[in-house]
């Protein structure tokens, strides 16, 4: 797999503009059913160049966050042990696709029309080649965001990611720097953390936080959202803790059912206050749950919101790719679809939407809100003791 010669560029954010179109009445409907605060929600959306790169592309908003999308684990290399990794990051993962396989990965995915890529890993900023990947790819008109642990954006670091106008993600697990440094796995992330975020935000740069909610820091949760809040963090996922990789090991701090519906209940709460978007991940039952508590039971209006809000992901628009360019269709779910050093991103896309039937196939779609939810489909798979917090039955 080689990079080609030719530099398609993607359309504009503004082109079709029924897509824009279709963004905007998204987010309306986001801020409706959350009963977003008006104040909050204007201040939100009037940051024009975060709005555009955060919905580059996107046909709904979704768990996990835009669809569609393609997140590359560019390398299992990380500086730091968390507990909860599913990627099990720490060392050089087998047989990961070369630079070259990179730039070629990116012009297929530039072919494939998908605007949104997400350099991640691992620890991204641990490859040698990110900037040069990065450099590639800007050129064709990609949003990119790297995800990172953030404890390496020096000042420098910040400045780089500054002039290619990358989105940072970062993961934050505690304001307690113990619950942070325990959950990360090395003693004094914390404190390195909280300056790589310092340094983004002295950038300018687009700024998302994730934080993986597990029994361990549920505590921390609204304290983290208030700390963002304060600093100007435009977005979150909240994670709902999935045990798989690494995280197996840690099977009891996964949020029974009592407490995932209080988690839905902190993303319902604080969403109507704070100035960022709250994006559930691994529990796309948010929007049933939103919906039941709005008391909205019209099937018409739920089917029209699913074109707006779309549920669970891994059975939409995610394309997941192994530092070996395995394609999965979520990060928690570990079945191959198909090969990217094999197959074009358009085959693997038609692997991909049978994958995606198989799913459908669920005891969801008997419920009201199935067009905006679906179930978490790696849940389901994994958990055998699942329950959905809305229909008890399922």
């Amino acid at each position: 797999m080689r990079p080609k010669k030719e530099h398609k560029r993607l359309k504009p954010f503004y082109n079709p503009p029924y897509l824009l179109l279709k963004q905007a009445a998204a987010i309306m409907s986001y801020a409706w059913l959350t009963g977003w605060n008006k104040g909050a929600f204007l201040r939100w959306a009037g940051q024009l160049q975060n709005l555009f790169h955060a919905g580059a592309g996107a046909k709904q908003i979704c768990c996990f966050g835009v669809n569609p999308h393609v997140v590359w684990e560019m390398t299992g290399r990380c500086n730091l042990k968390c507990i909860h990794c599913h990627a099990f990051g720490g060392e050089v993962s087998y047989d990961e696709l070369s630079k070259e396989e990179g730039m070629a990965l990116i012009d297929q995915i530039a072919s494939s029309g998908i605007r949104t890529v997400v350099f991640t890993g691992g620890e991204p900023l641990m490859r040698e080649d990110l900037f040069e990947l990065i450099a590639y790819a800007k050129p064709k008109g990609f949003t990119v965001f790297i995800a990172t642990n953030g404890t390496m954006i020096t000042s420098e670091v910040a400045k780089v990611l500054r002039a290619f106008n990358a989105g940072v993600v970062i993961g934050l697990d505690g304001m307690n720097p113990e619950v942070h440094d325990a959950i990360r796995g090395v003693e004094g992330a914390y404190d390195a953390v909280i300056a790589g975020i310092e340094n983004c935000i002295a950038e300018r740069l687009y700024v998302h936080l994730n934080i993986v909610a597990s029994t361990r820091n549920f505590d921390e949760i609204e304290r983290i959202i208030d700390y963002g809040d304060t600093i100007g963090v435009y977005s979150y996922f909240i994670y709902n803790f999935v045990p798989c990789g690494r995280g197996e090991a840690i099977r009891d701090d996964a949020l029974g059912n009592a407490d995932f519906k209080a988690l839905l209940d902190v993303i319902f709460k604080k969403q109507r206050e704070v100035r960022a978007i709250l994006i559930p991940v691994a529990a796309p039952e948010y929007w049933a749950y939103v919906l039941h508590h709005r008391g909205i039971h019209n099937r018409r209006l739920i089917r029209f919101l699913g074109h707006f809000i779309g549920g669970c992901l891994a059975d939409k628009g995610m394309v997941y790719i192994k530092p070996n360019g395995d394609v999965w269709a979520c990060p928690f779910l570990p079945v191959q679809v198909g090969n990217v050093r094999k197959e074009s991103i358009e085959g693997i896309w038609g692997a991909l939407n049978e994958f995606r039937c198989e799913l459908g196939e669920t005891e969801c779609n008997g419920c009201e809100y199935v067009q905006v939810c679906g179930g978490c489909k790696a849940r389901m798979m994994g958990d055998s003791n699942y329950t959905c917090p809305v229909n008890e039955r399922a």
